[in-house]
């Protein structure tokens, strides 16, 4: 009696079973044969992080991935939408355009306002027909952002001559007077460009105005000393507003490769060379551009349990008993996985007091080596110092600690000790040489 009751419930369960992998096998998403990321310009912030991006993603997908140069933005929208590319870095500078969805916000952008010091521009205001302005390349969000804040400031673009030169040229074409340009401190071009102290970066008239006119805006201050040089810059705080830099793929893009791209980001070590680059707790409570619906599975895993559960409750009760065993092994695999999170948490606790240790061992080699002036006692500090590093690089070898701002400290503290020592024993010698020299 009990085998023919079993019956039938084995035969629900495999032909329900059968459906799922049927189901599953035709609508499964996969990576495309190859990645390619539309960027910017080849020296610039967007192209200079797409490269690192991409080869931490090729190497977890094991997939091709290839950056694209562009002339900014409005370029990458549109390989998105044509299919030549499958991700894009562009500026939250509107919302976000059809046919392309958001992957996760990357870092702030300010908005600086660059003039020659002897232009005597000091707001938009200054803006004459006599001035000439470079307000970046023609389809770029650089542009276009400069032109919605000259707008704010009901300044037409007619009232001045503005050209479609790149930022940077305003360092060579002694004619240009100001740049207004809008991209990330971490861009070596800008950094580049502002220890030329020909320049000065001034501030923008009560931005928070602009900002609440124009949303994707957020008013910032760019702090005193932010971009080093033999004079950091600026000399004083200066009020500005900024839009976020954005990961944007196509609206249908599938789930695999939005995954990927958020695990590149937020479980390797790429915040460890792009600082300010956002991280996960920020992009998961990010709403100022419309996201990919795996963004918010990627963020909350049980978005997806909850999406199946209502799903399978369309199923008849006839399939109650898969649901049942899916919601089992759900369960099985969350707790499987909570195990390895905490047991991993656990080990980058570790990890970190080890970093910890190491730090306060250079410390202390600082300290002893402060009073030596022989250059050979010197030499074993500064072995000391190399092989702390060396140990300490042999055994973190966890990505969070490694992308761990703490670490990034440790090795400028072991470089910094480093050029110390060798410059003490250098001089240590010239001053013995010349002991030598006077005694003769």
């Amino acid at each position: 009696m009990r085998l023919r009751l079993l019956v039938p419930l084995v035969v629900i369960l495999l032909g329900g079973a059968a459906a799922c992998a049927i189901v599953w096998f035709r609508t499964r998403e996969t990576l495309p044969p190859e990645i390619r990321i539309a960027a910017g310009k080849r020296d610039g912030l967007y192209f200079t992080f797409a490269e690192e991006f991409a080869k931490r993603l090729q190497e977890r997908t094991g997939r091709p991935v290839r950056v694209v140069e562009t002339a900014g933005s409005e370029e990458n929208v549109g390989l998105l939408r044509d299919g030549s590319a499958e991700l894009a870095l562009i500026q939250s500078d509107s919302p976000t355009p059809n046919g392309t969805a958001g992957v996760a916000p990357l870092f702030p952008e300010p908005l600086h306002f660059i003039v020659r010091k002897t232009s005597k521009i000091r707001s938009p205001a200054d803006l004459a027909p006599s001035r000439r302005v470079a307000l970046g390349l023609k389809g770029s969000a650089i542009r276009q952002n400069a032109f919605t804040v000259l707008a704010h400031y009901d300044i037409p673009a007619k009232n001045f001559e503005h050209t479609e030169d790149h930022f940077v040229a305003i360092a060579t074409d002694k004619n240009i007077e100001a740049t207004i340009v809008t991209t990330g401190w971490m861009n070596p071009l800008l950094e580049q460009l502002l220890r030329n102290e020909e320049l000065e970066l001034i501030d923008l008239p009560d931005p928070e105005g602009l900002a609440m006119r124009h949303p994707w805006f957020a008013p910032v201050t760019i702090p005193s000393g932010l971009y080093h040089g033999k004079t950091p810059l600026p000399v004083k705080p200066v009020r500005t507003v900024a839009v976020t830099a954005l990961l944007a793929g196509r609206s249908d893009a599938p789930d695999p490769l939005v995954r990927e791209a958020l695990a590149t980001l937020y479980e390797t070590n790429l915040s460890a060379s792009y600082p300010a680059m956002l991280p996960a707790k920020a992009a998961k409570e990010y709403s100022a551009a419309v996201m990919h619906p795996a963004v918010a599975k990627y963020h909350d895993p049980s978005v997806a349990f909850r999406r199946l559960s209502q799903a399978m409750e369309l199923l008849s009760k006839s399939k109650e008993a898969i649901f049942g065993v899916v919601a089992g092994a759900v369960v099985v695999w969350s707790w499987v996985r909570r195990r390895r999170e905490q047991a991993a948490a656990k080990a980058d606790r570790i990890q970190k007091q080890k970093l910890e240790g190491f730090i306060d061992r250079t410390l202390a080699v600082e300290l002893e080596q402060m009073d030596v002036t022989e250059p050979e006692e010197l030499r074993a500090y500064l072995r000391q110092v190399t092989f702390i590093k060396q140990e300490a690089l042999k055994e973190l070898t966890s990505d969070k600690v490694r992308g761990d701002q703490l670490f990034a400290i440790f090795l400028s503290q072991c470089a910094a000790l480093s050029e110390k020592i060798q410059m003490r024993m250098i001089y240590a010698r010239v001053s013995e040489a010349r002991v030598s020299e006077t005694r003769a």
